[in-house]
């Protein structure tokens, strides 16, 4: 397999892993029972304004947010979109906790690669193998 053709495969499969991780996060915000409240809660303790409408926004896009970046679809637009969730997340929850995750703190150690991976997605685009590179012509949504 010709290196430029294996780069994209790899960027690929950092798109999709990324994506089921977002889908993930985002499905059980939007339709796990008490997903949705106990989110808006959480940004209200923390001192997200508008919790409640943040909440929502923030679901929205995790989960759909998470299936474009699987499809190829938007992806540089979505992995902006997703990057200022991260840093949101990064400054008013996980930095005052520390670097690690453990039972007692949500530390920033996974953030911090979270948000290398949408800066990665975001400078090179979805890749060869994606929907939106078949479909659209203009790079911003592939």
């Amino acid at each position: 397999m010709p290196k430029k053709q294996f780069e994209q495969w790899t960027l690929t499969l950092l798109r999709a892993v990324l994506g089921i991780i977002f889908t993930y996060h985002g499905y059980g915000k939007l339709f796990v029972k008490g997903g949705l409240p106990g989110t808006a809660q959480f940004f209200a303790m923390v001192g997200i304004p508008m919790a409640n409408y943040a909440a929502v926004v923030v679901a929205f896009v995790e989960f759909f947010g998470g299936l474009l970046l699987i499809f190829g679809l938007l992806t540089r637009l979505t992995a902006l979109a997703l990057i200022v969730e991260m840093l949101v997340a990064f400054f008013k929850v996980h930095l005052k906790q520390g670097f690690f995750i453990s039972p007692q703190a949500y530390g920033y150690e996974f953030i911090l690669l979270i948000l290398a991976v949408l800066v990665v997605i975001l400078v090179n685009g979805a890749g060869e193998f994606s929907l939106g590179k078949k479909i659209f012509k203009n790079k911003w949504l592939h």
